[in-house]
């Protein structure tokens, strides 16, 4: 397989599109319990806040292979849609994969200092520009990025009508579930799991000429 580069590309965008929904439902599965992760509750679960920001960051790389495969899939019938997708999805992906490094230092701040202390520089790094305007909101440019791609793919009829209904379900979940058990809050991956394992099953079974000429 590494010595033919479409057939390599093509199984590592299927790969990578049926890899990144379970990640990230098993990061959401093992995120400490509750809304509010006050340096008490870091202190008490720093297995899980370190395997949950993991998980995440490994989610968030998955998301590469699965935007260039996705955009590749659009080359020829919808070019401009796959670009902009593309861009869109990439630089967001590239942005949120750094949103989780701040749990380990969260995490180091709760074992290191008082709890009003490590909250007080929790709260000051959150609110700095740099950081809401150049990783925070660009980060969301991701969902963006994949909605525009999977819209684009069921327009020109590469997948199912309901793919990027179930994306956006599965974008919405966690955040209309805010507040219930990490097991709830999974769910929304079981969507992106539908979506994105249904082009994946269309790519595997795609012949490498059809990808090549996609």
């Amino acid at each position: 397989m590494l010595k033919n580069p479409d057939l390599f590309r093509k199984t590592v965008a299927a790969a990578a599109m049926l890899v990144w929904p379970v990640l990230l439902g098993l990061a959401f599965v093992t995120s400490p319990p509750g809304t509010e992760h006050t340096p008490a509750v870091f202190r008490a679960s720093p297995v899980q806040v370190q395997a949950s920001a993991l998980l995440f960051q490994w989610a968030t790389a998955c998301l590469v292979p699965v935007i260039l495969g996705l955009a590749h899939l659009l080359r020829g019938r919808a070019p401009r849609t796959g670009n902009i997708g593309a861009a869109l999805g990439l630089t967001g992906a590239v942005t949120a994969a750094c949103l989780f490094m701040t749990d380990f230092y969260d995490l180091a701040l709760a074992l290191s200092l008082p709890d009003a202390q490590a909250a007080r520089v929790t709260e000051v790094a959150g609110a700095l520009g740099g950081f809401v305007y150049g990783i925070l909101l660009p980060g969301f440019l991701t969902h963006v990025g994949l909605l525009v791609l999977l819209t684009g793919l069921a327009a020109v009829r590469r997948a199912p009508w309901w793919v990027p209904v179930a994306a956006l379900a599965g974008v919405c979940g966690p955040f209309l579930t805010l507040g219930q058990p990490p097991a709830v809050q999974a769910i929304g991956s079981l969507f992106h799991l539908a979506a994105f394992g249904t082009v994946a099953l269309k790519i595997l079974r795609m012949p490498v000429d059809d990808w090549r000429a996609a």
